[in-house]
């Protein structure tokens, strides 16, 4: 507070109630006239007093408040325009009706205004730049089929259908890995011991599976496009994940037909004209197309079919499986459906639906495809 003298104070009150603000409000110039002797005789000042000393009555009702409510309405107003220079300023505390004093700060002109703007300027350019570059970067609305999947609020597992196999006596008499196409997990395998209980001291649980080309191609594919959208996945194996943390989780899955894992169940389940069973897929009782058998080819590496089937998870999950006995089948459909051209044809053909069923045939050489063909596509709800 600055330390004013009562004859300074005087003055800037006389200042203030001749000036144009106050030129038209005898109420207000009388007003504050008597609450600044009032403020310097200590008077305690309250609604009462006030009342009964300047209006003259008993009761004040809101006679008093709304009278020096309109008075700090023209005090700030003063401030804001003619009085903007003056070194000291006035004022009523709003719950209070003393009079009080502050040093002003002065008010800029017009050249410092500017002055000190051009900061500013330079600052928003720079920001305007900024938000411009990463409006440019910023990744464009994902294609509906992957919309689920980035947008809810699970995490996504890219789970790989991994080979189990056994440490034990191989056909040649040595020890070594050894693959039985029905035994795909730890389970399986302690079931096919109790069965079996003399190869309890010669076959071990495996320290480790095997993967094949399509897991790795697989996964740097998809990296690569959930990237594109500031998305991430896990990677998992089938043989070490449970059905419970499937069941928490979105998940991706590519891997073959022949382990018989979790997922065969998950698309016969879900799928309402599709069975998977062995090497054949079962098309049947739809209301418009004939039922048919596919078979997938075995051993052969220039000639694939593979399933792609989006189905709805479990608590609000989503699962989009990818399924082929060979590499050349889930590289070309993985790289299909991580082309946002060839999603939007795609998406064009769902008939408005999310989920369906998708048979490709895959053609190429070396274990590396050259063409894919869509053979059948059935959306579902």
């Amino acid at each position: 507070m600055e330390l004013l003298s009562d004859e300074e104070k005087k003055y800037f009150v006389d200042k203030l109630c001749k000036s144009k603000t106050f030129a038209n409000a005898p109420t207000s110039i009388s007003l504050l006239y008597y609450l600044f002797e009032a403020t310097l005789k200590k008077v305690d000042l309250k609604e009462m007093v006030i009342a009964l000393e300047f209006f003259g009555v008993k009761e004040p009702g809101t006679r008093v408040r709304v009278n020096v409510y309109n008075l700090r309405k023209k005090i700030n107003s003063y401030y804001e325009t003619e009085g903007g220079n003056d070194s000291s300023r006035l004022s009523i505390e709003k719950g209070q009706y003393a009079v009080s004093f502050n040093k002003q700060s002065k008010i800029p002109t017009k050249k410092e205004i500017n002055k000190r703007r051009q900061p500013l300027l330079v600052f928003f350019a720079i920001m305007g730049l900024l938000m411009f570059t990463l409006y440019l970067k910023w990744p464009k609305s994902a294609p509906e089929l992957w919309k689920s999947f980035f947008l809810n609020s699970k995490e996504t597992n890219l789970i790989i259908g991994d080979v189990f196999g056994m440490i034990g006596k191989t056909i040649t008499g040595n020890n070594g890995w050894t693959r039985d196409y029905s035994i795909n997990n730890l389970k399986e395998f302690y079931d096919f011991l109790e069965l079996h209980p003399k190869l309890k001291d010669s076959l071990d649980p495996p320290p480790y599976s095997y993967v094949n080309q399509m897991a790795v191609t697989g996964s740097v594919q998809l990296a690569n496009y959930f990237s594109k959208y500031n998305r991430k996945f896990n990677i998992r194996f089938s043989s070490k994940t449970s059905v419970e943390e499937i069941k928490e989780n979105n998940v991706i899955y590519i891997g073959p037909i022949k382990n018989k894992n979790s997922f065969i169940n998950f698309f016969n389940q879900a799928n309402p004209y599709f069975t998977l069973k062995d090497t054949l897929l079962y098309f049947s009782n739809h209301p418009k197309y004939k039922d048919t058998i596919y078979s997938f080819p075995y051993r052969v590496h220039n000639e694939e079919l593979a399933i792609v089937s989006k189905i709805k998870g479990y608590n609000d999950s989503e699962q989009l499986l990818f399924f082929s006995n060979h590499d050349i089948g889930i590289n070309a459909c993985i790289n299909y459906f991580s082309n946002d051209r060839q999603l939007k044809k795609f998406s064009n053909l769902m008939l408005g639906k999310e989920y369906f069923t998708a048979i490709f045939k895959v053609k190429g050489a070396s274990r590396t495809d050259t063409n894919i063909e869509l053979l059948k596509n059935i959306p579902f709800d």
